[in-house]
């Protein structure tokens, strides 16, 4: 995965949340899509809340709930949340 990227979520206020045990339905309000995520993928989500965030920033956060393979993980996650609309990337160069 290109170290230069970044993932944020363009629309904070967008996602509806109801989870119960470790699953979790997101409804997006912009598209009016909904998604069956698990807690990991939402943790992420909330993580990704104030500014953008590096895979390395992510598996710093939630690095802990995996044993050692959290890397590939993640980066999957993060391509698959990005074609669902629900999180956006953005090259580290153009945050500065």
């Amino acid at each position: 995965m290109d170290g230069s990227l970044k993932y944020y979520r363009p629309f904070l206020s967008s996602l509806k949340f109801h989870c119960w045990g470790d699953q979790c339905v997101v409804y997006q309000v912009e598209s009016g899509d909904t998604h069956l995520l698990n807690q990991v993928d939402i943790s992420i989500l909330q993580n990704i809340n104030d500014k953008p965030i590096s895979v390395d920033g992510l598996l710093l956060v939630v690095g802990r709930l995996f044993d050692g393979r959290a890397d590939q993980y993640i980066q999957a996650l993060l391509l698959n949340l990005a074609e669902l609309g629900l999180i956006e990337a953005i090259d580290n160069e153009t945050i500065n």
